[in-house]
C-alpha cells in the first residue's frame, strides 16, 4: 500500500467522520428526550457473575445506582416489573469486524451492547471504522464499539491490510497504531496459510517485539491464531488474548494449562467452522426470537452459501472441524483458561453480527460450560479482560447496558434468545426501528 493511498483513505476517513458526526449528533439530541431513570422490581438478576432472586434495579443518568436494599430513594422512579424476568447485562462480542452501523445497529436489537472490531482492511480503513466509533458513542441504536485498527500481519497472509514491517520497524508499527487511534493490537499468527501456500508466518522474535511495543503503549496484545504452534508464539511473546481457538489438533491439555497460568484470555470464535452447516444458518433465520428484528442484509446473509475450509467439504469433514474446536476448547475451559465470547462476523464468512452472539452462547454449552459460565464469558469476563470498567456487571457505579429477557438463562443459556428490552447507557432501544 503506498503512501498516496494511504493519505486518500485517510481524508476519506475525516470525511466520514463529519458526516456520520452530524448524524449521530442529531440522534443524540433525539435520545436526551428519553428517560434514562427507572426502577425495575421483582427481577432475576445475573449481575455477570452471580445470580440474585426477586430483587430491584434503579438507573437514573444512565447509571446503575443501586442494586436490592432499600427502595425508599428510589420510590418516585417509574417502575418496570420484572416478575417472570431476568436482567443481564449487555452482552460483549469481543472478536467481530464491523463495516456499517447497520451492523451495529443489528447487534444492538439482539442485546449486544458491545462489539470489539478485530481489524480494519482496505475495505474499511481504519479511519472509517473509527469515525463508526465515534458516532456508536452517542447514538444509543448502535453497540458500542473498540477497535484494532490495522493488524500487524506478515507480508504473505493474503490478508487485505497494510503489510507488517521488518522486526526493527515493530515499535514503530505499534506507535502508529497507537497514533491512529486504535484500542488494542491485533498480531496475526497465520500457520495454516503459511503451511498452504509456502510463505513465512510471523517469527518468535517480531511477535515479542510487537507485543513489547504495545506494552509499552499501554495496550493489549491481541493474536489471530490458527495452530498450536501459533499459540505457543503467542504465548512466548507474553500475549494477553488470544482470537482464536486453535484449528486443528483437538484437545490439548499442556497448551490449555500454559494459557490458563499466564491468564490468557481465549475468544473462541466457534461459529466459524459451526456456520458453514447450511442447516444451522437457516435455523437462526427461521427462529422467531430472532426473525421480526434481523435487517434485510443479516436475512441475506443467513441465506447466503458458504464454501467449507476443508478441502473436500463434505459433511464428515464439516463436522471434524467443529468437534476439533469444541474440544479444544473444552480443555481450555478443564483447565481454567478464560473464555469469552467472539464470532468473527463479518460479511465474508458465516458469522452474523448479533445472531451468531446468541449462536455462540449455545455452542458453548457443548463444550462443558454451564449456563453460569458462559453468561459470564459473555459479560463480566470481557469487560475485564478488554479493560472495559464500566461495563459487564449489574452494579452501583457500572454503566446501564442491560437486556430484560422472558424466562431463566441462567438455567437455560437458550432463554436470553427471548428479549423483551435492552438498554444502552440506560437508553432504551427502540428495537422495531430496521432497516433504516
Amino acid at each position: 500500500m503506498t503512501l498516496v493511498v494511504r493519505e486518500h483513505r485517510r481524508v476519506v476517513g475525516i470525511v466520514l467522520v463529519v458526516v456520520v458526526g452530524s448524524l449521530a449528533g442529531g440522534l443524540a439530541q433525539q435520545q436526551q428526550k428519553a428517560s434514562t431513570d427507572f426502577l425495575v422490581i421483582n427481577v432475576r438478576v445475573f449481575d455477570g457473575i452471580r445470580t440474585l432472586q426477586n430483587t430491584h434495579v434503579a438507573v437514573t443518568e444512565r447509571i446503575i445506582r443501586a442494586v436490592g436494599g432499600d427502595l425508599t430513594p428510589w420510590r418516585r422512579l417509574p417502575v418496570i416489573d420484572g416478575a417472570g424476568l431476568t436482567l443481564v447485562p449487555g452482552l460483549i462480542d469481543s472478536h467481530t469486524h464491523v463495516r456499517d452501523a447497520e451492523e451495529l445497529r443489528q447487534a444492538m436489537r439482539l442485546g449486544v451492547t458491545t462489539m470489539l472490531d478485530m481489524g480494519a482492511t482496505e475495505v474499511l480503513p481504519s479511519q472509517q471504522l473509527f469515525a463508526l466509533r465515534e458516532a456508536a458513542q452517542v447514538t444509543a441504536n448502535m453497540s458500542d464499539l473498540r477497535a484494532a485498527g490495522y493488524i500487524a500481519a506478515p507480508p504473505a497472509a493474503g490478508l487485505p491490510t497494510p503489510t507488517l514491517p521488518p522486526f526493527e520497524e515493530a515499535n514503530r508499527f505499534v506507535a502508529s497504531r497507537r497514533s491512529d487511534g486504535s484500542d488494542y493490537l491485533k498480531i496475526a499468527l497465520t500457520g495454516v496459510r503459511s503451511a498452504n501456500s509456502g510463505a513465512a508466518n510471523l517469527d518468535e522474535r517480531t511477535v515479542k517485539a510487537l507485543v513489547s511495543a504495545a506494552h509499552a503503549n499501554g495496550m493489549l496484545a491481541i493474536a489471530h491464531i490458527e495452530t498450536l504452534d501459533d499459540v505457543r508464539v503467542a504465548l512466548s511473546a507474553d500475549i494477553d488474548g488470544l482470537a482464536h481457538v486453535w484449528r486443528q489438533g483437538g484437545a490439548n491439555p499442556e497448551v490449555a494449562r500454559r494459557v490458563a497460568e499466564q491468564r490468557v484470555f481465549v475468544s473462541a470464535t466457534l461459529a466459524i467452522p459451526d456456520g458453514r452447516f447450511p442447516e444451522v444458518r437457516a435455523s437462526l433465520l427461521a427462529d422467531p426470537r430472532f426473525s421480526p428484528f434481523l435487517s434485510n442484509q443479516a436475512k441475506e446473509h443467513l441465506a447466503r452459501s458458504f464454501a467449507p475450509r476443508t478441502t473436500g467439504g463434505s459433511l464428515t469433514e464439516l463436522r471434524a472441524s467443529l468437534d476439533a474446536h469444541l474440544t479444544a476448547v473444552r480443555s481450555l475451559h478443564e483447565a481454567g483458561a478464560r473464555l469469552l465470547i467472539g464470532t468473527d462476523s463479518s460479511r465474508s464468512n458465516p458469522a452474523v453480527h448479533g445472531v451468531s452472539a446468541h449462536r455462540e452462547l449455545e455452542l458453548l454449552t457443548q463444550a462443558g460450560l454451564t449456563p453460569l459460565e458462559i453468561l459470564t464469558a459473555a459479560t463480566a469476563n470481557a469487560a475485564e479482560s478488554f479493560r472495559l470498567n464500566d461495563r459487564g456487571r449489574i452494579l452501583p457505579g457500572f454503566r446501564a447496558d442491560m437486556l430484560l429477557v422472558r424466562g431463566d438463562p441462567t438455567s437455560d443459556v437458550l432463554a436470553i434468545r427471548d428479549i423483551a428490552r435492552v438498554w444502552k447507557a440506560g437508553v432504551e432501544v427502540d428495537r422495531t426501528v430496521i432497516d433504516r
